[in-house]
């Protein structure tokens, strides 16, 4: 499809300057980050679906997946996949989910790609998910085993 995709509408649409995940990525806010190098950075979800649900995205600010050439896309996914791995092993999932929510239509909460890696057991198939209250050293404990298993594979 060729043209300029219509604009999806987002409450949440902030300059860089001061979209969360981009003051993340400057270290300005603190998040409990599992994987990142010069491209993507990887980090805990502060209100999770489940432990481990880790969110993957690009450092370079864009609202929506529109916003990313076709090659950068399959790189977030394929970043996305790697982390993947390293969650299951980590908190001992049976499968997992990918969500990647484009617009306030579709939930996007935070204006800025991200993928969620939502870790899921067996017990938790067909239910309906509650966000987590995790404490601070319960994110930090997963997070230091979701950097243990990428550093192993």
């Amino acid at each position: 499809m060729k043209g300029t995709p219509k604009r999806l509408h987002n409450s949440a649409s902030v300059a860089p300057d001061k979209c969360v995940f981009c003051r993340i990525v400057r270290g300005e806010l603190p998040a409990e980050k599992v994987y990142e190098d010069d491209r993507y950075i990887a980090f805990l979800d502060i209100n999770p679906f489940s432990r481990g649900h880790t969110l993957v995205s690009p450092k370079a600010h864009g609202e929506t997946i529109w916003d990313m050439d076709e090659h950068d896309i399959g790189e977030l996914f394929m970043t996305a996949s790697e982390v993947s791995k390293a969650v299951v092993e980590a908190t001992g999932a049976d499968g997992f989910r990918f969500v990647q929510n484009n617009g306030e239509a579709a939930n996007q909460v935070v204006a800025h790609v991200h993928v969620h890696v939502i870790p899921i057991a067996m017990h938790e198939k067909g239910k309906v998910m509650d966000r987590l209250k995790l404490t601070p050293e319960q994110l930090a404990e997963t997070a230091k085993k979701i950097r243990e298993s990428l550093a192993r594979n």
